[in-house]
């Protein structure tokens, strides 16, 4: 007999498929010396459609597909970071991929492919589930990032991220036939049941390393960070602010979900060692960001510390430590895109992605040296902003963890990172002009970066509603035992 399946829970997915499969149907079909680009206009109505049906998800809650399918608060929270990150990255496309001609259509799909990964990943409720979800969205991030096949550094990007990408696939394969082989099950409900009644053994401690080191990857800790660099660099840009903010979210709800749900009850056996890799992984980036030359290889770097910082959270373990991610995450999302808008619109007039090209780019455009500013400013975390905020919730929760070395050792990180995003303002605003020539910002460009701003400005001063919202996240996901 067929299991019931609840449709409502994963219409959202569905929606997205059918999307997905409309477009490569009728793509397919169309002659091919037909003006495609549609598909760029088509995606951006569907996805304004979609985040109008996310809200109205916001109350549905359930398991389904024999326990392998969740909608709950978590899942619904970051669903709707991936959909506004998506409407940037889409937006991003269109100005980056403009002297590709048709090759962006095939851009787009992968887009959405990704889209569809990321959010069955929110809503995984078995490793399997999860492992398939993590693939579809891995795999279209591997043919994104060697998608400029005569620029060398994308086709090195590319081999880097699928090689080491395949390494982390193999490690979060192998952990979890360890713990299917301890708890006879790949269901979170069954496995949560398990942990919550036995101790930790060594073979279930070297499952979760080995898982988390997978997660590790997906996120950019040290030591699992060794890819970010070159691919940040070598990689599109808008697909570098996918893993920036879409990658890194997804990472995030996997260890939400694991290390804060399923093996949430062995806290205590794992808490101080996330403690100890918070501190290196932010250490490590802020360190040596200080030395980039090349602005999207220095956010790479930031990202590596931005994932240290988020690592906080999961070493407190506790309901505020979980909220502190994701109002972060949130925070985070309208930042990072922010400055890769700002990167693409430079990029695209300079043909450069070095620092030393962004000197007086004020003098060449206000909007652009503006956006740039409040963007690392509130990376730095400096209020009323949304960064400051963000970084304050996580230090309140690791502080009431007991762990206020590790507070210390944030503090010092964060005075630290300020050098390196003062310096990239300082040639934005001091150094003279090396062109006098003003850079074109098109509307769509000048609109996505006015609601970028709204973002940091808004969620920095009227946290509220949002710390609200990242609050009940954490605190009614359906595994969750913070």
């Amino acid at each position: 007999m067929f299991p019931v399946i609840d449709w409502s829970l994963v219409s959202l997915e569905v929606m997205m498929s059918v999307i997905l499969v409309s477009l490569v149907a009728v793509d397919i079909a169309l002659p091919k010396n037909t003006n495609k680009d549609w598909i760029g206009i088509f995606s951006f109505i569907a996805l304004f459609g979609l985040i109008i049906f996310w809200f109205t998800q916001g109350n549905v809650t359930g398991i389904t597909f024999s326990g392998m399918f969740v909608m709950d608060s978590l899942a619904w929270f970051f669903k709707g970071i991936f959909l506004v990150t998506m409407v940037f990255v889409f937006a991003m496309t269109q100005e980056f991929f403009k002297t590709l001609g048709e090759r962006r259509n095939e851009f787009y799909l992968l887009l959405w492919l990704a889209l569809i990964g990321m959010c069955l990943v929110a809503s995984s409720a078995d490793f399997l589930m999860m492992f398939i979800s993590i693939e579809i969205l891995t795999i279209s991030l591997y043919v994104m990032t060697a998608y400029l096949k005569s620029d060398k550094l994308s086709i090195e990007a590319g081999m880097k991220y699928l090689i080491l990408g395949a390494l982390a696939s193999g490690f979060f394969l192998y952990g979890i036939s360890f713990i299917y082989g301890a708890t006879h099950s790949t269901h979170f409900v069954d496995i949560q049941y398990f942990v919550s009644t036995h101790p930790m053994t060594p073979m279930t401690l070297f499952a979760l390393v080995l898982i988390f080191a997978a997660v590790g990857f997906k996120i950019a800790a040290v030591p699992f960070h060794m890819w970010v660099p070159d691919v940040y660099q070598g990689a599109p840009t808008p697909v570098t602010a996918l893993l920036s903010v879409g990658s890194k979210a997804a990472g995030f709800i996997v260890l939400i979900r694991l290390f804060f749900g399923v093996f949430g009850a062995w806290h205590i056996q794992w808490g101080l060692a996330l403690a100890i890799l918070s501190a290196i992984t932010m250490t490590y980036g802020n360190l040596v960001a200080m030395f980039q030359t090349n602005i999207k290889r220095l956010l790479g770097y930031s990202s590596i510390s931005h994932a240290g910082y988020l690592l906080m959270g999961a070493a407190a373990g506790t309901a505020l430590g979980a909220t502190g991610i994701n109002f972060y995450l949130l925070g985070y999302m309208f930042t990072n895109l922010a400055a890769f808008l700002v990167i693409i619109v430079f990029s695209i007039a300079t043909k450069s992605d070095e620092i030393a090209d962004y000197a007086g780019l004020v003098q060449r455009s206000g909007l652009l040296a503006c956006t740039m500013l409040l963007a690392l400013v509130s990376l730095a975390g400096m209020p009323p902003l949304a960064g400051f905020f963000g970084k304050f919730t996580l230090l309140m929760a690791v502080i009431k963890s007991g762990y206020t070395w590790l507070a210390l050792i944030a503090g010092v990180n964060i005075v630290i990172s300020l050098y390196y995003y003062l310096m990239v303002i300082k040639r934005i605003y001091v150094d003279p002009p090396r062109s006098t020539s003003p850079i074109p910002v098109s509307v769509s460009m000048q609109l996505l970066l006015a609601i970028a701003i709204i973002g940091i400005i808004v969620i920095g001063i009227f946290q509220g509603p949002f710390l609200d919202a990242a609050m009940t996240a954490a605190v009614k996901g359906i595994f969750l035992t913070t």
